[in-house]
């Protein structure tokens, strides 16, 4: 019904014949190792720069005196701004110390009331396990009470049968 022209993707239309001839540039192997030594020098060669500056560049007071009066204005401003900064870091450090010594006194007073809670655990913790020799102790007692008196309540029904058997006899 609809004729719908595909498009392949990367394909953007018209070809231009220059950049057929730069990639047949960039497959030269000639050209490549070429391309890879002056990438190897090119550290070297900006290194170098300010010595060629300074040998083929005449004097800078004889080419531009506005150029050192320029340079030395913007190292002054520069100088300026770095004092007016430097000075508000160091206000900043100031206001920020007696927030640190505040802080390290709360620090104090917390390892205080930990150490005490850490004591007061330890107290309560032998208490406790005082408590519970207490209860084995009195569990103890009661049980030998109660073989106690189990055996007395024995003895007792022993002597009441042997009262009612000769009490009968007579």
């Amino acid at each position: 019904m609809f004729n719908v022209q595909t498009i392949k993707r990367g394909d953007t239309g018209r070809r231009d014949d220059r950049l057929d001839d730069r990639r047949s540039v960039d497959k030269n192997p000639m050209f490549r190792k070429l391309l890879r030594i002056c990438g190897d020098m090119l550290p070297y060669l900006a290194w170098m720069i300010p010595l060629v500056d300074r040998m083929m560049v005449p004097k800078r007071e004889a080419i531009a005196p506005g150029l050192l009066t320029l340079s030395s204005d913007i190292r002054s401003d520069l100088r300026h701004d770095l004092k007016e900064h430097m000075a508000a870091l160091q206000a900043v450090q100031v206001d920020v110390a007696p927030a640190i010594e505040e802080q390290q006194r709360r620090l104090e007073r917390l390892e205080e009331h930990a150490a005490e809670l850490n004591h007061s655990l330890t107290n309560l913790s032998e208490d406790q396990l005082d408590l519970a020799d207490q209860v084995r102790i009195m569990a103890g007692w009661v049980r030998n009470s109660a073989v106690a008196g189990l055996f007395l309540l024995t003895l007792m029904f022993v002597l009441k049968l042997v009262q009612a058997i000769h009490g009968t006899g007579h």
